[in-house]
């Protein structure tokens, strides 16, 4: 029963996040928005919303380690995991400064999601800090691309203009298999925690975090293959903002994050801080902006190392 509820919830969360893009993205096409803006935020914030929903409801359930640990833990998968496999996988020929100002800003994310757990927790107000350096992030990317007439940001966009209703319909499906799906997710993951004598931090940080992840590894895999390593490794950085900001903020807005696992701020906030850290002086140790085989497998052997760890 336990997994028939994982599975269902974790279906749900997949088909509504890929409703949600379709019909978000095919009706700002339809009121011609800019492919940009499209590009910076309605598809980041739809492909963010798996791990929204599952934190708000975890969080709304009385369970904080579910919530933060969900996106602590993504944040680890996506550089450890995601990021060294895809590096193992493909060579990955990238610049530096393509995406320096974003690691920066990652950073200063993490440094302020720090301070906060170590302030005591997310509350209303850390949250809507959160959600306002969110707003402001993306106003700049806006209108940085705006003037870089060179980049073609959402110019691959698989999905066409749909009519008002057909979009409507698409998002309001989208938004209830989401509810759902998370719904089935967290209660899934509570009970198999207490089935399996493992705490709801292991479970999220680990499990949970790997499967609201797939929709990253799948995107950095297609960009890499491309030989698009830019992008691929944008998708990552980018992902991890908007997982602190975006996720953490929202959920804090609906239901503050006071009480939770202190092993999360202590030893897994730190693992996300260290592989953040790695991520552009990587591309520069043994090969130069290139993250090669051997980066990967360090990244994918930091991450091993820390599942590892948890388990012992």
């Amino acid at each position: 029963m336990i997994i028939v509820q994982l599975l269902l919830g974790f279906g749900l969360l997949l088909a509504g996040g890929e409703l949600l893009v379709r019909g978000s993205v095919g009706l700002a096409l339809k009121l011609q928005v800019s492919r940009v803006v499209i590009g910076l935020t309605l598809v980041a914030f739809a492909t963010s919303a798996p791990e929204l929903l599952v934190s708000v409801v975890a969080a709304m359930d009385g369970r904080s380690d579910i919530a933060l640990g969900n996106v602590i833990g993504s944040n680890i998968a996506n550089i450890g995991l995601i990021l060294g496999l895809t590096a193992i996988v493909f060579k990955m020929q990238a610049v530096q400064l393509t995406y320096r100002k974003d690691w920066i800003f990652l950073l200063l994310a993490n440094l302020l999601l720090g301070l906060f757990l170590w302030l005591g927790g997310l509350s209303f107000w850390q949250g809507l800090i959160f959600v306002l350096l969110l707003v402001g992030y993306n106003v700049v990317k806006i209108r940085g691309a705006r003037k870089n007439r060179e980049l073609h940001i959402g110019d691959d966009l698989e999905v066409e203009a749909m009519p008002i209703v057909k979009g409507i319909l698409f998002l309001l499906a989208g938004a209830a298999a989401l509810r759902f799906g998370a719904l089935y997710f967290v209660e899934g993951i509570a009970s198999a925690a207490a089935v399996l004598g493992m705490s709801e931090r292991f479970i999220s940080v680990t499990l949970v975090a790997f499967g609201t992840s797939v929709p990253e590894l799948a995107a950095s895999m297609m960009a890499a293959r491309k030989g698009e390593s830019d992008i691929a490794i944008g998708n990552i950085i980018g992902s991890n903002i908007f997982n602190i900001l975006s996720v953490l903020g929202f959920t804090a807005l609906i239901q503050p994050i006071i009480t939770y696992d202190p092993a999360l701020f202590t030893s897994d906030f730190w693992v996300s801080v260290g592989l953040s850290l790695l991520i552009i002086p990587l591309m520069g140790w043994f090969t130069k902006d290139r993250l090669d085989r051997l980066e990967g497998a360090l990244l994918l052997g930091v991450y091993l190392y820390f599942v590892a760890n948890l388990l012992l």
